[in-house]
């Protein structure tokens, strides 16, 4: 379990001294954090239809089978170790699709769960390891295998059109900050050395070290802008953008970065009646960075490769019936990605420690 989980759950809420806001909406937002803290899963799985559990997948025939990677379901959000294995089955039980694999010599489908982002880049930079992966955006923008990016998953927040669906990154603050600005006065620019300034040296909620628009973005931008090295000395890695809000919201770090559409998704999610703006504060917003990839073997690329094209219809057809949550698959390319890629060889200069971990 995440720290940020343990810390969230472990946390209460207090009020802050000399609020301007009325008792009843203090307390309403302190039930609706301490129940979103006591219900909010790591892995989001809230998000995901409840569908019945299958029974173990029957063993695959001897063979070389055709692997599948991904993280696994604590750091890889709604797209569960369920929601894998249903896949499997759905991917082997494809007609067309198992005469291409037949014929490139795949005797079936395997899942391959890793343990991190560490070993699913190695996993991916090894040329016979992995023939399809769903990973994070910036492990195929550091990956050194050859493949190419054939999907990209599209939660309800993320903005853009095909081959280029990106998300917001933000860096918030609660109203117990001292870089809080009352409603009333947020056209009045917090000037952003004092941002970089918190940032290094407050604890700070972050998704985790390999997000874009939680981690790489926002120290980019705020180093770039301030002038400051703006790194995090005290980060809390919670491992997903909700996870920053609850931690934040409850005053377990002060400051947080996270996708923006996160912030609407809590108070959405947990029916919380107090305005956002009297809780949280958006002091900066990053450049769009591309959302998650589904990537193939170039050389099983759909515009070249038969299997590839089955591959290509089969995952499209499985996420209709069987979408995680709101997600869904939009078509993409590699050249969405080459601003991240710039972005991580930007922040790969810093003199920082900053490999994920």
């Amino acid at each position: 379990m995440a720290v940020g989980h343990i810390a969230a759950n472990r946390l209460s809420v207090h009020r802050r001294a000399g609020t301007r806001r009325s008792a009843g909406g203090g307390a309403t937002l302190i039930a609706a954090v301490v129940l979103l803290t006591a219900s909010l899963s790591l892995g989001g799985e809230g998000l995901a239809p409840q569908i019945p559990p299958l029974g173990p997948a029957e063993p695959p025939a001897p063979g070389r089978l055709f692997s599948v990677g991904h993280m696994r379901a604590e750091t890889s959000g709604t797209l569960t170790e369920d929601w894998f294995r249903r896949l499997q089955r759905f991917l082997e039980s494809d007609r067309e699709l198992r005469k291409a694999l037949a014929e490139e010599g795949y005797s079936g489908v395997s899942m391959v769960s890793a343990e991190g982002y560490r070993d699913l880049v190695a996993r991916m930079d090894q040329p016979s390891e992995l023939d399809c992966a769903f990973c994070p955006a910036v492990a195929f923008c550091r990956q050194t295998g050859q493949y190419t990016a054939v999907f990209q998953l599209r939660g309800p927040s993320d903005r853009g059109r095909p081959p280029y669906i990106f998300q917001s990154g933000v860096v918030i603050v609660n109203s117990r900050s001292p870089l809080f600005r009352e409603p009333k006065t947020r056209d009045q620019q917090v000037p952003v050395r004092l941002i970089a300034r918190d940032f290094a040296t407050s604890p700070v909620a972050l998704v985790s070290r390999y997000s874009a628009p939680g981690y790489i973005y926002p120290c980019n931008e705020l180093t770039t802008r301030s002038g400051l090295l703006a790194f995090p000395n005290r980060p809390i890695f919670c491992g997903s953008s909700e996870e920053v809000v609850k931690m934040v919201m409850s005053d377990a770090a002060g400051m947080g970065a996270c996708e923006r559409g996160a912030i609407e998704e809590v108070f959405r999610r947990y029916d919380i009646k107090v305005p956002v703006e009297e809780v949280l504060d958006v002091l900066l917003t990053t450049p769009g960075s591309p959302t998650d990839p589904v990537a193939f073997r170039s050389r099983f690329s759909p515009d070249r490769s038969e299997l590839g094209k089955r591959l290509k219809d089969a995952l499209m057809r499985f996420f209709a019936a069987n979408r995680p949550g709101q997600i869904r698959l939009e078509d993409s390319d590699n050249e969405a990605f080459r601003g991240l890629r710039a972005a991580c060889d930007e922040f790969d200069k810093f003199p920082v420690e900053m490999e994920p971990r």
